[in-house]
């Protein structure tokens, strides 16, 4: 894909961790009029208040399968029995008119990294495991179930963060929102960035 002078962000957190929320109030913001957030497919039903097109693109799974076949996806991955992928359509049409940010989990981040190596990869953190768990459950959203194996995997997830260019901590929104905006529109370099996260942190929320 062609080199431009825009930039490209990638949001990973573990599900529950804010990103989604996040995001949104990025866009609020009258310095992200040169920002578009990039829309992924996902083959998962509709939930009580997703737009189709805002939210994610509603496909059937047998449409997305097909679109993998056709390599219609930039990068996709399989996430508790749902699809979610990046097309390529949606990259090229809107990267190459704006600054673009991506809300992907950690195997999509690594996946655009490839393709676009000066891609900013971005990671929030929870301050604790149960204050993760215990976002899941006041979202209302899954089954117990659902919000357990969630649970589980966010450990994993959180593994990953080790290797992304930014750590932020999402303890409180507003701290987490001022971080935020500081690497998306005063492009800080991760060297100078001072991140709130801490090693012992994430030592303590993978063990």
């Amino acid at each position: 894909m062609p080199e431009n002078l825009h930039k490209l962000f990638v949001v990973s957190s573990p599900s529950g961790g804010g990103k989604t929320s996040l995001i949104a109030k990025i866009f609020e913001d009258p310095r992200s009029s040169n920002f578009q957030k990039s829309i992924s497919d996902t083959s998962r039903k509709r939930r009580m208040g997703d737009i189709e097109g805002k939210d994610y693109y509603f496909v059937s799974k047998e449409d997305f399968e097909l679109k993998i076949q056709n390599d219609q996806y930039l990068e996709y991955a399989r996430v508790f029995e749902n699809y979610y992928g990046t097309s390529r359509e949606e990259i090229e049409t809107k990267f190459q008119h704006s600054n673009l940010i991506l809300e992907l989990d950690w195997q999509g981040a690594y996946a655009i990294k490839k393709l676009f190596d000066k891609a900013q990869l971005i990671f929030l953190l929870p301050p604790s495991l149960e204050t993760l768990k215990d976002r899941l459950k006041k979202r209302n959203l899954d089954t117990s179930e659902s919000i357990e194996k969630r649970f589980l995997e966010a450990k994993k997830e959180i593994k990953k963060s080790r290797e992304y260019d930014f750590l932020i901590l999402n303890d409180d929104f507003n701290r987490a929102l001022a971080d935020l905006k500081l690497i998306l529109f005063e492009e800080i370099t991760p060297k100078n960035f001072k991140s709130r996260v801490r090693k012992e942190l994430v030592k303590r929320l993978v063990e």
